[in-house]
């Protein structure tokens, strides 16, 4: 057997790998919420801990992988300590209101290590093994543009607004707001943003999806087809979720709604793709976009027809002007598709 098809092979099985490690442990802690249904305070400490799956499997993966020569860009270690501590005040303060809520010794035990974690994953960025370094180094050392930043935050707020814009034009109905924020303060804006940015699935999932399995596929794959089928995986994985009734206002019920649960996600992803290409592997670029489509979809506009329509025209344009279709080598030799070393 040559040695390219030895690599092909091994790649093939640690990607099987992650996608088992990653479902395994999201689907066991979600399929445990009816058993602790009555405790909420401990069901909702499952289901934040089960958004860390796709993280502790590409680590996992990551961490068997073949020896790779360390990275250019790990952040000094003043810089990794001063950010764990901050991240973990940050969490502490922002989780500090659950703590009225622990009814057990359980709930308590699990809701620390919930705190732990996000402060867990900075220190784990800046690790001297240049296995875990490749994977979190571009969170404390950031390599992106600055313009990649604004994207991520606003692309899909803009997007929901000009999909209602369109809507409204229509004479269709928008649809109602998901909800309010308290008295629309900016405090509980950022509030939410944090707490949907570090629990709610961006950081817990992106490190997964965009940090592992992403560049995984598309050192093989034009971006198109990598792009494709993360977002299979990024919506099935989401399938007990989708069970427990989490979705059906907004993708509907049965299997209908969990097709279109499938179909928005891979249609995410070739947004994802083009953003964290274009951000140089940027992973807090893209964790960035997961915390603003989460928000946008959860709290701030309605998710509509119009939207769908928007994000199908930029996903689009971004195909076709990045021209997403090739595949490697042709691709890694583009500013606008990143193929780590």
């Amino acid at each position: 057997m040559s040695a390219y098809g030895t690599i092909e092979r091994g790649a093939a099985a640690r990607t099987v790998a992650f996608v088992t490690i990653a479902f395994g442990i999201s689907w066991s802690l979600w399929f445990l919420h009816p058993v602790v249904a009555h405790d909420q305070s401990l069901a909702l400490t499952l289901d934040q801990l089960a958004t860390f799956g796709p993280a502790v499997a590409a680590l996992l993966v990551a961490g068997r992988s073949a020896a790779t020569r360390g990275t250019d860009d790990q952040p000094p270690r003043v810089r990794v300590v001063v950010a764990a501590l901050a991240t973990l005040t940050v969490t502490v303060l922002l989780l500090a209101p659950r703590w009225a809520d622990v009814s057990s010794p359980m709930a308590a035990a699990l809701l620390v290590v919930l705190i732990t974690i996000p402060a867990a994953l900075v220190w784990i960025s800046g690790s001297r093994n240049p296995r875990f370094a490749k994977l979190l180094s571009s969170i404390l050392s950031p390599r992106s543009p600055w313009w990649t930043y604004l994207v991520a935050i606003l692309l899909f707020p803009v997007a929901s607004a000009l999909g209602s814009g369109l809507v409204t034009l229509l004479g269709a109905d928008v649809g109602s707001q998901p909800l309010v924020l308290a008295e629309g303060s900016w405090t509980g804006i950022l509030i939410v943003f944090g707490v949907t940015l570090l629990f709610g699935g961006p950081l817990g999932e992106e490190i997964g999806w965009r940090g592992w399995l992403l560049p995984t596929l598309q050192a093989r794959l034009s971006p198109l087809l990598a792009s494709l089928i993360v977002g299979v995986v990024w919506g099935l994985w989401h399938l007990p979720l989708h069970l427990r009734g989490v979705y059906d206002a907004g993708m509907g019920t049965g299997p209908a709604g969990f097709a279109l649960r499938v179909a928005s996600s891979c249609l995410l992803a070739v947004i994802f793709t083009w953003l964290y290409n274009r951000s140089r592997g940027g992973l807090l670029v893209v964790i960035l976009l997961h915390t603003s489509v989460n928000n946008t979809s959860g709290y701030w506009l309605p998710v509509n027809i119009g939207l769908t329509a928007v994000l199908l025209v930029i996903a689009t344009l971004m195909v076709v002007t990045d021209r997403m279709y090739v595949r490697p080598p042709q691709a890694s030799q583009r500013r606008s598709t990143w193929i780590p070393a």
